[in-house]
C-alpha cells in the first residue's frame, strides 16, 4: 500500500482500537493487492498524483483532499474516497466485534 493510501485508510477508520486499526489497514492492504492488475494500476496512479498534491498544497489536510475529491464533478475523482471509505468500513465490520459472531 502507497503512503497516501495508508494515511487516507488510517483517518478513515473509525475504530480507537489500536489491534482493529492495524488489522484493517492489513485487511485493506491485501484488498488492494488482490484486485486485477488494471484496477490496482488506476487506483496507484490516483494515489501518485493526490500524493504530490497533497504534498505541495497541503500536506497536513487529507480532509481538505478527500472533501475536494467527493464534491468533484468528475466521477473518476469521486470514486478514489468512495473506494477507501467502503474498503475500510467493510473492514472494520468484517474485523471487529460485529464480525466475529
Amino acid at each position: 500500500m502507497l503512503s497516501l493510501e495508508r494515511r487516507v485508510v488510517a483517518d478513515l477508520t473509525q475504530s480507537t482500537d489500536p489491534a482493529l486499526r492495524r488489522a484493517v489497514e492489513r485487511w485493506v492492504d491485501g484488498t488492494l493487492q488482490e484486485m486485477s492488475e488494471v484496477l490496482r494500476l488506476g487506483v496507484m496512479a490516483e494515489s501518485v498524483l493526490f500524493s504530490g498534491w497533497v504534498r505541495l498544497a497541503r500536506p497536513s489536510d487529507l480532509h481538505a483532499l478527500l472533501g475536494w475529491l467527493d464534491r468533484s464533478p468528475v466521477s473518476l475523482l469521486r470514486s478514489y474516497p468512495r473506494l477507501f471509505r467502503s474498503l475500510v468500513l467493510f473492514g472494520e465490520l468484517e474485523l471487529g466485534p460485529q464480525g466475529a459472531r
